[in-house]
């Protein structure tokens, strides 16, 4: 073989041995990003796991404050209940009448309000608002407000 032959054929070898250190490489270089993202993500999970076990922690003590502050109130205003909704039922018409002095009290007041103010559910109130509407003593607009006749 001549000098040329033996030089194109290292050539060939050492272009050879390039393309393969290349693929190599590129193996090395997917396989190292795997792991980091495996590592990072296990990280970055742990970390808000932490942090959302401490928001819950203070979530459930803000809930105990405000039961707390609501049971303070009830007492101060001279409840029995306290915050529970079982209390004693309406008496024949009593619901019928709170819901017509609230509106008289408050013209313009919308269903949830209502509701809120004389301390029913708003499909109850949707109940007494209908009986009023129908026995002409109460006027719905078309915003949805109630106003006593």
């Amino acid at each position: 073989m001549s000098s040329i032959e033996d030089a194109i054929d290292q050539l060939e070898t050492s272009a050879s041995k390039l393309k393969q250190l290349s693929v190599e490489e590129s193996r090395a270089i997917r396989d190292a990003v795997k792991e980091a993202t495996r590592e990072a993500t296990s990280r970055v999970k742990a970390e808000f796991k932490e942090k959302k076990s401490l928001a819950r922690k203070e979530a459930s003590e803000a809930e105990k404050a405000i039961k707390d502050a609501q049971n303070r109130i009830q007492k101060a205003l001279g409840s029995d209940k306290g915050t529970s909704t079982g209390g004693k039922r309406a008496r024949r018409g009593e619901r019928d009448a709170q819901f017509l002095a609230y509106v008289k009290e408050n013209p313009g007041s919308k269903l949830a309000d209502i509701a809120r103010g004389i301390g029913v559910q708003s499909s109850a109130a949707n109940g007494l608002a209908k009986k009023a509407v129908a026995a002409g003593t109460v006027k719905k607009s078309a915003e949805k407000t109630y106003t006593a006749v």
